[in-house]
């Protein structure tokens, strides 16, 4: 575990994390465009991952992602006619309409850092460390250092996180459909851990090219920072479903063409470094807060501790503020 920095050590800063954030991505605009621009060239492989996740466990969760139920509702709600499905028109229009939604949860599922090829994530993240500290980016150099640094653990990270995402969907893809109590409060239970493990996942993204730790206590902390910061992130996550999944579906709604290529632009340009850049960030903060260098072995176990106390005696004081 990594030792707290006293206060007394901090150097107050001349602005904000907020006029930070906002400066840092104005500034370096072109480098996070070209960030965005590798991620979606590099993770090709990942998308038809995520494509897979999309078409096996969001049936499971509703009929409504089956795609001959999608059209039969399209045509209950009279958005195709009979005579057209009969033509195949309508049909076809409605499983275009289906695949265009299945976009969506795959920019999802990527955006959300969900599924990505780990060792490029870790590459990526490096990035965002350097952007969030101003110290300076060199894109190419900054994304083989941290891929090469980082290869093992940004490895297991990405295997973990799509085990555990597999365990999740299929959690709710089950207990979503036991018509009980139980049933309800268990799905409830699993959207929750959904949101958290989005955040979880992105705090170890960034932690893993920021901090000297084993991924076990990597997770630990990024659980703790949650539960320390439990509102912000939970406007993070809001921030993450506008942005990937509101937004852009809201560009499609209008069915102008002007705007299908407003959409398009903002995955291939922008969306995913500004979302993954948003939590890199929130995280840059909390490391900058709560961790300080690296203890010895003897300190570490006294260190790890540290933190948590930290963390309780903070969440007790807000209680007690109530």
């Amino acid at each position: 575990m990594f030792n707290k920095v006293p206060a007394k050590d901090y150097v107050p800063e001349a602005h904000g994390p907020v006029y930070r954030f906002f400066s840092t991505f104005g500034t370096h605009f072109m480098q996070i465009m070209s960030v965005n621009v590798l991620f979606m060239i590099f993770n090709i492989p990942m998308m038809l991952v995520a494509f897979g996740y999309a078409l096996f466990f969001l049936p499971q969760i509703s009929s409504f992602f089956e795609p001959d139920t999608f059209v039969s509702i399209m045509n209950q709600a009279g958005l195709i006619g009979n005579e057209a499905v009969q033509n195949d028109v309508g049909a076809d229009a409605a499983y275009q309409l289906y695949y265009i939604i299945m976009v969506f949860c795959v920019m999802f599922f990527m955006g959300s850092s969900l599924i990505n090829f780990g060792p490029f994530q870790a590459g990526f993240s490096m990035i965002y460390r350097n952007l969030y500290r101003e110290s300076g980016v060199f894109l190419w150099t900054d994304f083989k250092d941290g891929v090469r640094k980082n290869f093992k653990q940004s490895f297991a990270n990405m295997i973990i996180s799509l085990i555990i995402t597999a365990m999740i969907l299929t959690g709710l893809g089950y207990y979503s459909h036991l018509e009980s109590r139980l049933g309800t409060v268990v799905t409830i239970f699993f959207i929750f851990m959904f949101c958290v493990f989005i955040v979880i996942k992105n705090m170890a993204d960034q932690m893993i090219v920021s901090v000297d730790l084993p991924l076990a206590k990597i997770y630990k902390n990024a659980f703790l920072f949650f539960l320390l910061r439990f509102g912000p992130c939970l406007g993070l996550i809001g921030v993450l479903v506008i942005l990937m999944v509101i937004f852009p579906f809201a560009l499609f709604a209008t069915t102008a063409y002007f705007a299908y290529a407003m959409a398009i632009i903002f995955y291939l340009t922008v969306a995913h470094a500004l979302t993954q850049y948003m939590f890199a960030f929130f995280t840059g903060e909390l490391i900058s807060e709560f961790i300080g260098k690296a203890p010895s072995a003897a300190d570490e176990e006294e260190d790890e501790a540290s933190l948590e106390d930290e963390i309780f005696e903070e969440m007790a004081e807000e209680k007690d503020a109530d």
